[in-house]
């Protein structure tokens, strides 16, 4: 897996005054802020080790409103890092990134699951993963195998939020402003 090192970068603040997070030794940009967003942008990252999770959040927390760990995607690349969906299976690393980043940062830490194999399952790691202190759970509607066209499980989603105190942020199918409404109902 490869480890980008960043560092800030003011090199255009005087054109777009932004602050931009660059990949050490080259000229790529891999995050872009300004300051009127620091208290809207929510930096989400992929991980699968605590350590590089802090060091990666205490580069941008200055700069940000929170931090979210990306525990749901799917996606070959992420997986195959041990990021992503690949943590649903490991709680006992989701409790070591989570708890690390709330005991070192100033800002929200917050992280974004998918649905396991079945509600008593996404609903103990759930539980589990408020423990650490997070601000809010994501909770996409459907598992890992499941695909974009097959309707997200909003049901499910629901036995999380009656199980958590924290808020709970319902994610899959949410395509237009009329969703909104009936995942609150439905959740």
């Amino acid at each position: 897996m490869m480890i980008i090192c960043l560092y800030v970068s003011f090199s255009f603040p005087e054109d777009i005054g932004s602050i931009d997070f660059v990949e050490k030794g080259t000229h790529n940009v891999v995050f872009r802020t300004c300051h009127e967003e620091k208290n809207r942008v929510v930096f989400q990252m992929g991980t699968s080790n605590a350590e590089r999770a802090l060091t990666a959040a205490q580069i941008v927390c200055k700069d940000v409103a929170a931090v979210d760990i990306n525990m749901g995607c799917p996606k070959s690349f992420s997986i195959s890092g041990g990021m992503g969906a690949a943590l649903l299976t490991r709680p006992e690393l989701i409790h070591d990134i989570l708890t690390i980043l709330k005991r070192n940062l100033d800002i929200p830490v917050t992280c974004k699951i998918r649905l396991l194999k079945s509600s008593q399952e996404t609903v103990e790691l759930a539980q589990q993963i408020e423990k650490t202190g997070v601000a809010a759970l994501a909770v996409h509607g459907r598992r890992i195998a499941d695909r974009p066209r097959d309707p997200a499980k909003w049901n499910e989603i629901a036995d999380v939020v009656a199980a958590l105190s924290i808020p709970v942020i319902a994610n899959g199918d949410v395509f237009g402003y009329d969703d909104f409404q009936r995942i609150k109902v439905a959740t």
